[in-house]
């Protein structure tokens, strides 16, 4: 019963990474998907991290509401198939793009201020 649970949830973690396009820990991919997933959601899904750990230890695993995670994992997964293809994708490549052009503007920024330092314009 355990080992099921625990797999239903890696499932959700998977999903998460898949749907949208999140790497890292349940943890990391909970926290990145603000904005992304409503915050009922999201609140609820931070009660896999607590589950996920009760079901490390055999005498904290008696004491977890099984219906509750069940019920948490389902809504996840309805919430992350509502999410459209690509969507998430779309918007980390122009993240991307969008973090290479400041590193680029940042380096000119700082060529011209050594430039004026030394008197070269």
């Amino acid at each position: 019963m355990q080992d099921r649970l625990l797999n239903r949830i890696d499932e959700v973690d998977a999903l998460l990474g898949e749907r949208l396009h999140l790497s890292g820990p349940l943890r990391r991919k909970l926290s990145a998907a603000r904005g992304r997933l409503p915050r009922v959601a999201l609140r609820q899904a931070r009660e896999l991290l607590e589950a996920k750990g009760r079901l490390a230890n055999p005498t904290t695993a008696r004491a977890l509401d099984r219906s509750r995670v069940e019920q948490t994992c389902a809504m996840l997964e309805r919430h992350l198939s509502a999410v459209p293809e690509g969507k998430y994708r779309k918007r980390a490549w122009s993240a991307m793009i969008a973090v290479i052009a400041l590193r680029v503007l940042a380096v000119l920024v700082l060529v011209g201020v050594v430039l004026i330092w030394r008197g070269f314009i």
